[in-house]
């Protein structure tokens, strides 16, 4: 009963369409003045317009869809790329630079491991020493083959060489005809201003915590100061302060650290104050077309390096090595 009730449902909706398809294609034809034939071919039109309009947007979405997947890939693939590299500088050891005094004539092997020097580096120190070599320089550590010459720049103000030191000098009025008080205020305390620390700096009326920190990072950037007016070239070190202070030191300490334009790299080159990158870019380049420098006097053939540019370089300058 239920299928035949199914049936007749169907029929009669069957014949509603129908119905209402004449009726369209009747008003169609009197609107249109279309003859049957035309009336169908438009009736079958219409649905494969209505498809082919539709096909854009179901294309989009299916786009859509993958490019949602893909994306979703990429940041799988990514956030896993993340978490690998963040594992690897954890792993990575970093090397550790000594904030304390040593002697490089003393210490142990282990010992310049954890200064930061490779393993084959510190062989090479210990077996150099224990064949009677012996650093009577800070930058004679800079001729063991193969040395971290940033590693050494780091920790030069910390190392300590009892031929390199020097004790601070008093320079007093002669005494005939002053008075004990008066020749104790006439003293004038005298630094070397290569081998002083931030303690000693800081006696020096004028000098505060951040100025003789400033004056400590920029001798270690020269490698050494070669005259007294270059302490002008310290930020916050102006004319009237440098008249003050430039009376309580010297420069006896001629141990200057240089780079050498033979073997160290553009960076390297460049990290130096009076050297800027498009300098140091020409040296490495002359080298490269040129081979090794014999003098340091063969600059001056770079056209970018006036006489007055040498003439401050040169002090900081070597060029051993030349093959």
């Amino acid at each position: 009963m239920q299928f035949h009730g199914s049936l007749e449902l169907k029929y009669h909706s069957s014949c509603h369409l129908y119905a209402v398809i004449v009726k369209l294609k009747r008003k169609i034809r009197v609107f249109f003045g279309f003859s049957s034939a035309e009336t169908n071919g438009l009736i079958l039109l219409i649905p494969i317009v209505l498809l082919i309009l539709s096909v854009p947007s179901i294309l989009r979405k299916i786009l859509e869809g993958q490019d949602e997947q893909n994306n979703l890939e990429d940041a799988r693939i990514l956030q896993a790329w993340l978490e690998e590299s963040r594992s690897k500088i954890k792993a990575k050891k970093e090397p550790i630079i000594s904030l304390t005094s040593f002697n490089p004539n003393k210490i142990t092997f282990d010992q310049w491991i954890a200064l930061g020097f490779d393993k084959k580096i510190a062989h090479r120190i210990i077996n150099y020493r224990e064949k009677g070599g012996t650093f009577r320089k800070k930058k004679d550590l800079l001729k063991i083959y193969g040395i971290n010459k940033e590693l050494v720049m780091a920790n030069y103000d910390y190392i300590i060489l009892p031929e390199a030191r020097r004790s601070s000098t008093l320079k007093t009025l002669p005494s005939k005809g002053i008075t004990k008080e008066r020749a104790t205020k006439k003293k004038i305390i005298k630094i070397d201003l290569n081998l002083a620390d931030t303690a000693q700096l800081r006696q020096i009326k004028g000098i505060g915590p951040v100025l003789s920190s400033r004056i400590i990072k920029y001798r270690k950037a020269l490698g050494g100061f070669t005259h007294m007016s270059q302490l002008k070239e310290v930020y916050g070190i102006k004319n009237d302060i440098h008249q003050k202070i430039k009376t309580h030191f010297n420069i006896q300490a001629t141990d200057i650290l240089k780079v050498n334009i033979n073997q160290d790299s553009i960076k390297l080159l460049a990290r130096h104050p009076y050297i800027s990158y498009p300098i140091s870019r020409a040296i490495v380049k002359y080298r490269k077309q040129h081979g090794d420098y014999r003098f340091i006097e063969e600059l001056k053939k770079i056209h970018i390096i006036s006489d007055s540019i040498y003439q401050i370089m040169a002090p900081y300058i070597e060029a051993s090595g030349a093959e």
